[in-house]
């Protein structure tokens, strides 16, 4: 075998070394030329110890890719739960297991965003619903609830941020990323009720690129194998998706959708992979029905907030709404059917 500078096998090594400086592992896979020519001819360990460390190495890498995601979603999930509040860089470095002085160059390259665009952002699309949704909303009521000492910094960063004061947004109807409304299509759609949904306990794979139907479709699969492979399916499991962001205010590329499935409670989840577990908050919905194809959902969500939401006597609340997947007997159609959940209080 050639395990020359030039060789394939030693591209390959190099592409997966150990670790920077490992000087071991690079004496063990010593591919420079002439260096283990005996060993090379007259050891076929030699040759399996080399693939060994290449398989090694690999699984290595993508345990990591899967650690950092892991922890990067739970900073995340800690943001969206207390965005009323200061929330200080060791409080998140600490929650992801991270070096504070690392902790935002692994955020950065996970979720594509700076920590601190990330957490403006999230704060502005809220904003800029609330306002919007509601125009009695007090100014100084939603600088607080997102965590500002001081309306006028909420002012500011808003001004900023969309170009615009936020007591013109409440004069207007123009939404940031107003999209064409689908009067035309006739969905099968039916208000429920207003109910209390309990909490459930979750594993969950979250989509940071957008509500897009066949990769939603695509990690459900995989989430449910896994979940299958594992044994922690129950009798009342549940494939439920929970949709955080507006298209109408978030850019489309950047919606967030988390894939779940409802289990049993566990201490930790098994095997080294890129799911996060998770209580999904309930509370008091409005619940409608719907069936259709899978990528109506997002229509589905558009009538039930312009023609249901916006002449009852509710407004959303600040929680993020859900899909709670019902059995389907057209499945192998493609025809989907759930309960779709909007969480809710009182005006």
């Amino acid at each position: 075998m050639n395990y020359g500078n030039n060789s394939k096998e030693y591209a390959e090594y190099r592409a997966y070394p150990p670790y920077k400086g490992d000087r071991s592992g690079y004496q063990i896979l010593a591919f420079r030329s002439g260096r283990m020519s005996c060993f090379e001819k007259n050891s076929k360990i030699w040759k399996q110890s080399y693939f060994n460390l290449v398989y090694f190495c690999r699984k290595y890498k993508q345990l990591t890719n899967s650690y950092y995601i892991q922890n990067i979603n739970k900073v995340i999930d800690y943001i969206e739960d207390h965005i009323s509040q200061k929330i200080s860089l060791e409080e998140l470095a600490d929650i992801a297991a991270f070096s504070k002085y690392h902790f935002h160059r692994v955020f950065k390259i996970v979720s594509g965003e700076t920590l601190n665009k990330y957490i403006k952002r999230i704060k502005m699309e809220k904003a800029y619903k609330l306002i919007q949704l509601d125009k009695s909303t007090n100014i100084k009521d939603v600088s607080i609830l997102l965590g500002y000492n001081s309306t006028a910094n909420f002012s500011r960063d808003f001004c900023d941020y969309y170009g615009v004061a936020p007591t013109k947004v409440q004069s207007s109807h123009i939404n940031p990323n107003k999209r064409a409304n689908c009067n035309d299509i006739n969905l099968d759609i039916k208000f429920i009720g207003i109910q209390t949904i309990p909490d459930k306990y979750v594993i969950y794979k979250r989509i940071s690129t957008g509500y897009d139907p066949q990769m939603i479709s695509t990690v459900f699969s995989e989430l449910y194998q896994f979940a299958l492979k594992n044994n922690l399916l129950q009798s009342i499991s549940q494939f439920i998706g929970t949709g955080y962001d507006d298209p109408d205010y978030t850019p489309a590329e950047k919606c967030r959708y988390d894939a779940c499935i409802s289990i049993n409670r566990i201490d930790k989840l098994p095997g080294n992979n890129s799911y996060n577990k998770k209580v999904l908050k309930g509370g008091w919905c409005a619940v409608f029905s719907f069936k259709g194809e899978k990528n109506q959902f997002h229509t589905a969500w558009d009538i039930i907030f312009r023609e249901w939401l916006l002449s009852s006597d509710y407004l959303p609340d600040n929680r993020p709404h859900f899909e709670m997947y019902l059995h389907s007997k057209e499945y192998e159609k493609g025809i989907f059917e759930a309960n779709l959940c909007l969480p809710i209080k009182s005006i």
